[in-house]
């Protein structure tokens, strides 16, 4: 074992040696501006969320920040305005605006101060839809719930497929939510959501140039234990839904995310990459050396809905139902008595 470290601090000499500190100028004064939003095709009041980032070296957090004017702007000069929710939060009138697939659209916000700032223009794609999902057995590292310790769990990994329909190699990113439905005594219907795969999950990384389906994509992984650790108490699983948001990205939306995921998955590694390299799509016109944060992302979102069942399976396979799209009233609850809409068979 000794001579194996010390080989390694041999083969690091030459990197020590060449060694030239970073000397990135980093500004301590003053608070840099947050910018989010996301437009989609569904008729939603969109939210932007303006925020300030204090220094790195001071012991505050982040605050809101409030514009004089905040509104969207398309390609045939259409004005979309936002009206002030409170903390930070800009919201869109449903009725007035929706988002349109083939549209470009900008976003535009004035600040108290004077600053102005301007987004790039984000071309909303049109929406594609998963032509399957299916499961197929396998086992993962997960984060026991009980211990807090990693255990090697065994479930499935929640796969989909896309077809081609253009030229063009479609992008897209999913967001899962996995709801855990169990019966107490009463009978009570009860219900828990926890986000099925917290990290980005995006298509993309392994297209032929010539291709622009999806095939087995990983959408994220769910055990199949019959019991279940919530609120300190041991239940039975009645059912498992997952709640399936897949959203068509544009390449600057892709890029923006990837460089994100790229940020998170190299923590730890020798040579991570820098805070500096992850550039949004905001630009402050008035003071144009300004520094801003943030992403304005338009993108078409389509919504689906499945049951994973472990007991009846199909070809050796979890079986996978489509059914209806409908929300829990909240996120984690009981409903005494009454079987929810959202519950199912």
């Amino acid at each position: 074992m000794r001579s194996y470290i010390f080989i390694f601090i041999i083969s690091c000499i030459p990197l020590v040696s060449c060694y030239k500190p970073y000397d990135k100028s980093i500004e301590t004064n003053g608070k840099i501006l947050v910018i989010n939003g996301l437009i989609t095709n569904q008729k939603a009041s969109y939210r932007i969320h303006l925020s300030y980032v204090v220094p790195f070296d001071s012991s505050g957090t982040g605050q809101p920040a409030y514009a004089s004017n905040v509104h969207i702007t398309d390609e045939k000069d259409n004005y979309y305005a936002f009206h002030e929710l409170g903390n930070g939060y800009y919201a869109s009138d449903s009725l007035n605006f929706t988002g349109i697939p083939g549209s470009t659209y900008t976003l535009h916000i004035n600040m108290v101060d004077g600053e102005r700032y301007e987004s790039d223009p984000q071309v909303l794609y049109p929406s594609s839809y998963s032509d399957s999902v299916y499961a197929e057995f396998d086992t993962q590292e997960t984060l026991s719930k009980i211990t807090g310790m990693i255990i090697l769990s065994h479930g499935a990994n929640i796969l989909a497929n896309i077809k081609k329909e253009s030229d063009n190699i479609s992008r897209f990113r999913f967001t899962t939510n996995l709801v855990t439905q169990y019966v107490s005594p009463g009978p009570s219907y009860c219900w828990q959501t926890e986000n099925a795969n917290p990290n980005i999950n995006l298509t993309g990384r392994d297209y032929s140039t010539d291709s622009a389906s999806v095939n087995k994509h990983a959408i994220c992984f769910i055990d199949d234990y019959l019991f279940r650790w919530i609120s300190d108490t041991t239940v039975m699983v009645a059912n498992r839904i997952i709640y399936l948001n897949q959203y068509t990205l544009n390449n600057e939306a892709y890029l923006y995310y990837n460089n994100i995921d790229e940020l998170l998955r190299s923590d730890g590694k020798l040579f991570d990459p820098i805070a500096t390299q992850l550039v949004g799509n905001i630009k402050c016109l008035t003071t144009p050396d300004k520094k801003v944060f943030g992403f304005f992302e338009a993108a078409s979102v389509t919504h689906s809905c499945y049951k994973v069942d472990f007991r009846n399976l199909i070809n050796d396979q979890p079986s996978i139902t489509k059914r209806q799209y409908i929300l829990p009233p909240k996120l984690n609850g009981c409903s005494e008595n009454i079987i929810p809409p959202f519950w199912g068979d």
